[in-house]
Parts: C-alpha cells; structure tokens; sequence
C-alpha cells in the first residue's frame, strides 16, 4: 500500500481540491478502511466553507476494512459508518481512498445490500436514532407502543426524515408526515399513516385536526424557513409537547410562551464523545454520553434490519468520483436534488 492517497481537501477561498495527502494511521480502537463509496450530505458543502484549509471532507462511507489494528473486525469485511469530517484531533474525513474510524462505530454491511446504499444511511440514520430516542425517548422499536400516539415528522422526504418515518412507525407510533405532494407516495410506502403538503400554509390545522389535537412528540428535520414555529403551531393546545429540531433554536425557544412545549436541537456528533463546541446547539460534548451507546446499540441491530426490508435506505444518486463531489455540492445548494443522496465511487 502506497503512504499517499487522494483526497477532497479544503484550500483558500472556501473550496476544496482533490489533492495527495498521508494515509492515515489507526491507533488503538479504531480501524484502517478502504473507501468504495461515500454519499453526501448539507453538512459537507457547509463544512467546506466554514473550516480552515487542509481539512478532509466527508462524512458517510462504505468499504472495507483494510487494518483491523486488533478489533474484532477482519481485513476484507464490508463495512459503513459515518465520521465528523472536515475535522483535526484526531484527522477525520472520508471523501478519500482510506479513513480512519473507531471499531465500534461501524455497521456490517449485509451481502444483499450494495455500497451505494450502505453509504446513504450511517449520518441521516443515527441523527434519526438521537433525536427520536435519545431526545423524544419515545418507545423503541424492541418495545412499540401498544396504542399509537401521534408522532410528527416535518420534512419526511429529507435524508434524516425518511428513516425518521420508519423508526417511529417501528416505534408505535401514528406517523404524520409534511413532504410535497409528489412525495406523498414515498412517505406512505415508508410507514406514515398520513401526510401533509408542507406548501399549504395552513398545514399545522391540518396536522391538529389528523391528531385530534393529541400531539406531543415531533421532530423537525428542516428546522429552517419557519418550520419549528409551524410546529408548534400543531402541538396539543392542552397538553403541550416536545420538538427537536436539527438546527439551534434559541431564538424560538425565547419567544415560546407555553410553559408546556419543550424546544431543544441536536446534532448528532456527540456520538464520538469529544469535547467539542458546536455553537449553538443543545446537547453538545459530554453532557450526554449515552449518545455513543444508543449509536453503537443500533449499529448492532442495522444489518438485520436491512436484510429483513424492515428498513429502507434513501435512494441513492451515482454521480463520478471525488473530482464530482464539488459539481455535487452545488445542485444541493442549487435545490437540484429531493428525495436522494448523492453518492460517489471512490475506488
């Protein structure tokens, strides 16, 4: 194995370039993996152009383990995961030919599942698991809920949204999602048992009147053009409830007047337990260091939901290799893609 690999890079003016850089090293707990494909994601083009130059981009993966470097995994197996890229201490970023990741961060891939689609899932999936589990604590899918509460999902055709929509009908749950009309299908085939245009402005009524004013639990995987003060707008009137979002909402939460409707964001990179600020954001560095167990608990169970279809992965784009990713970024910012994720072969 030659010491160099390529890799999507960050430079000066707040873009990136394919360029060579050092394979990295896994120390101890953490694994060496050959990159085949990786998917793409808002936060990666955000990243780019937020993070000082020299910093690896790229977050979801699927390849295989090239140094198992002593953890239970074995040279050769398939596996996917997601990373905080684009950051340092340690080096993370997988819009590459190799990364490294802790061993008990990824998932075996199942022989019936593709590389395109093992990449699509690590960061939207475990963001869904966080907010829906970690956060709402509502029922887990190994103990549904016997009588079905409402549950809202704003943004159901997004990346997060739609395992969001199957976890909580694993859940139990009654699942309410907004998504355009077109997607309407989408959201029915994935589990919801009723959807919303988020286009009529009048859809938070709709949702009361769905949930017979009963809503208490909702998840925001928008969080942007107004979308948290709709759902409030949407929650039982009497008792209140509870919304996270996937973006800082300190604003919002200042001007709620009901004493009774907890607002809180989440982000998902407290996973890996390293003390970070992430601005912002609820929930950050160890304040909560069950967010790496929850994770590694479903990265257990994944592969078996996979190969039983009990869950579905997003529909996946193939778009070139790393010299695409920047021509990728831009149809995301340009609003040229719905309802997919972009992936890219790497080798």
């Amino acid at each position: 194995m030659a010491p160099y690999m390529k890799a999507l890079v960050t430079v000066e003016g707040k873009t990136a370039t394919v360029k060579e850089v050092d394979i990295p090293k896994p120390r101890e707990g953490e694994i060496l993996v050959k990159i085949h494909y990786v998917a793409q994601n808002p936060t990666d083009w955000k990243a780019m152009k937020s993070v000082q130059p020299g910093r690896i981009i790229g977050c979801d993966f699927a390849g295989i383990v090239e140094d198992g470097n002593g953890s239970r995994w074995h040279n050769g197996e398939r596996v996917s995961g997601f990373v905080q890229g684009s950051s340092v201490d340690p080096t993370r970023g997988v819009f590459a030919e190799y990364a490294v990741i802790e061993a008990s961060l990824v998932y075996a891939i199942p022989d019936e599942v593709s590389y395109q689609d093992a990449a699509v899932i690590p960061l939207a999936f475990a963001t869904a698991v966080q907010a829906i589990f970690g956060r709402l604590k509502i029922p887990e899918p190994s103990s549904p809920a016997k009588n079905g509460f409402p549950f809202l999902v704003s943004g159901g055709t997004s990346s997060v949204g739609q395992y969001a929509v199957q976890l909580a009908k694993m859940a139990g749950a009654f699942v309410v999602a907004t998504g355009s009309a077109r997607n309407h299908e989408l959201l029915k085939s994935l589990g919801a048992d009723a959807v919303v245009d988020y286009k009529d402005p009048d859809w938070p009524e709709h949702v009361r009147k769905l949930t017979h004013d009963h809503l208490e639990f909702a998840f925001d995987c928008i969080s942007e053009n107004g979308t948290t003060e709709a759902i409030v707008r949407s929650l039982s009137p009497e008792k209140g409830g509870h919304v996270v979002a996937i973006l800082p909402v300190n604003e919002i939460r200042d001007k709620i007047e009901n004493e009774k409707i907890k607002l809180e964001s989440t982000i998902v990179y407290t996973v890996f337990e390293r003390p970070r600020s992430f601005g912002a954001f609820d929930n950050c560095g160890y304040a909560t260091p069950g967010d790496k167990a929850l994770w590694e608990k479903y990265l257990a169970i994944l592969p078996e939901l996979l190969s039983s279809g009990k869950l579905k992965p997003n529909r996946a784009r193939e778009l070139g290799g790393l010299d695409d990713i920047l021509s990728g970024f831009e149809k995301q910012q340009d609003g040229n893609v719905s309802a997919e994720k972009l992936v890219y072969k790497i080798t």
